[in-house]
């Protein structure tokens, strides 16, 4: 299991991210367009591919969905308080915040997931199927609370971040996605035309966007500010997953059926909330004018320390939950 971790995931990840480094050095490839590429095209077919086939029942889908929530407002008050305290500045804080607050739920977590709990015939611990709803969760917090804070860091201010969302496809993305969603489960398949062109898009997603990584860290090569992306690194894969357990853990005390999923699929929920911070916050900082460079970097080294991380985790939930 640990070595098909290692072979399976992580190095194709780290792969990719080397590969767009290489083909920026080489053909200098547009940034921008790779990050409306990513923005525009890729991302909302593959939300609107894994929402619409979602099999999870509306209340597994409002169980997941409310800790993902709950899990990104606890991260992000918390992000803001340290930044207070140490006086961080705001295009640094938010670049921190960002990286903290949304992870790589779909590029990187969705193969953990599937890998850790394959599900199948014989159990009903189906990774895969959770962390859709996970990658959806995540999708539109990133687009809308992300969006607002890289809007922030760009600007100063707020202003026109709510402008900046509905300029973005994701909103109509989702509403159509829910749509196909009921569609498809009162029995009707949706035409080729769209079923078959959103499958093609979507399977686009993972390539472009680690491109994208590797593309925006071989513009300027730089020594990384470890002040910065070492409290990221604590945040986003050691206290991420152990916050992760601490909400499921005291929401299953509630004894509130709608919330409790513990221990599944709160194990699953727990191993992928270690995973790195997510890419597409590099693609919205790019295209609003954050810090893009701290942006860059807090992908690509929670992105590599994960291989040492995600290992931990995965022994730990088995030995704990297992």
């Amino acid at each position: 299991m640990i070595r098909s971790i290692f072979l399976d995931i992580l190095g194709p990840i780290l792969a990719l991210v080397l590969l767009g480094a290489l083909m920026r050095r080489k053909f200098k490839i547009d940034i921008g367009t790779l990050s409306k590429l990513n923005i525009y095209l890729f991302t909302p077919a593959f939300l609107f591919n894994e929402v619409s086939h979602s099999a999870l029942s509306w209340s597994e889908m409002g169980g997941v969905v409310t800790i993902t929530v709950l899990q990104v407002a606890t991260l992000g008050a918390l992000v803001w308080g340290i930044g207070r305290a140490l006086r961080i500045h705001h295009r640094t804080l938010a670049a921190i915040a960002m990286a903290v607050m949304f992870y790589n739920s779909a590029n990187y977590g969705l193969p953990l997931a599937s890998l850790a709990f394959p599900g199948g015939a014989s159990s009903v611990r189906d990774g895969g199927a959770v962390q859709a709803f996970v990658v959806f969760s995540q999708n539109i917090l990133t687009y809308t609370v992300g969006l607002s804070i890289a809007a922030w860091a760009g600007s100063g201010n707020l202003r026109g971040a709510a402008g900046a969302f509905f300029r973005l496809p994701v909103a109509p993305t989702i509403a159509l996605a829910l749509g196909a969603r009921w569609w498809i489960h009162s029995g009707h398949a949706l035409p080729d035309l769209i079923e078959k062109t959103a499958g093609y898009l979507a399977n686009g997603l993972v390539p472009t966007a680690l491109l994208t990584v590797g593309a925006q860290m071989a513009v300027k090569p730089r020594w990384p500010r470890w002040r910065p992306i070492s409290m990221v690194l604590v945040l986003r894969l050691i206290f991420g997953p152990i916050q992760m357990a601490a909400l499921l853990y005291g929401l299953h005390l509630t004894g509130w059926k709608p919330v409790d999923l513990w221990p599944w699929p709160a194990e699953s929920l727990i191993l992928t909330a270690a995973v790195p911070t997510a890419i597409s916050t590099l693609l919205l900082t790019l295209e609003v004018g954050g810090d893009a460079d701290l942006a860059a970097d807090c992908v690509f080294w929670t992105t590599v320390f994960s291989c040492l991380t995600i290992t931990i985790w995965l022994v730990i939930l088995r030995w704990g939950m297992g």
